[in-house]
């Protein structure tokens, strides 16, 4: 099973009794469900019907698969807006590069602050912090690499 996160479940659906794709109740129907994920809030597994829910989200997640080789080639679904990693002097710094991800994974982390201001749900709060510490981590691998290399290049 993937640790791929279904967002905005509902209560049956977060605690793995209905499906995350159409919401089918599986204590109710005589469904066949497969687990297909986590719910982010507490990480506790999430499950589809098995036909045809499932053949959906494994549909999506080869789109999705195929999209990403596509753009790690040089190509890609939005190769045609002129800023492209091909075109770059230094991919890191590109848009699509790490610098352009860490700038956006520091947006994520100024939205969970200003979020979790204002928010006094347990639920909520908990998502948010999930949402922080992912985005937390991988911000704080990116300004390394980035750091490590614009050391290679001598600029300090």
């Amino acid at each position: 099973m993937l640790d791929r996160y279904f967002w905005h479940l509902n209560g049956p659906q977060a605690d793995g009794m209905a499906c995350v794709v159409c919401g089918a109740n599986f204590l109710t129907s005589k469904i066949t469900s497969v687990p297909v994920g986590r719910s982010p809030a507490d990480e506790s597994q999430v499950f589809a019907c098995k036909e045809p829910c499932a053949g959906r989200i494994a549909d999506e997640t080869e789109r999705m698969a195929r999209d990403m080789r596509a753009l790690a080639d040089g190509g890609g679904p939005e190769s045609t807006d002129g800023e492209h990693a091909a075109e770059c002097d230094d991919p890191v710094f590109c848009v699509d590069g790490h610098f352009g991800s860490l700038l956006r994974d520091l947006r994520a982390l100024a939205g969970a602050e200003a979020l979790l201001t204002t928010s006094d749900e347990i639920a909520t709060i908990r998502f948010l912090l999930a949402l922080t510490a992912r985005h937390a981590e991988t911000a704080m691998m990116r300004a390394r690499l980035v750091l490590a290399r614009t050391k290679e290049n001598g600029e300090e």
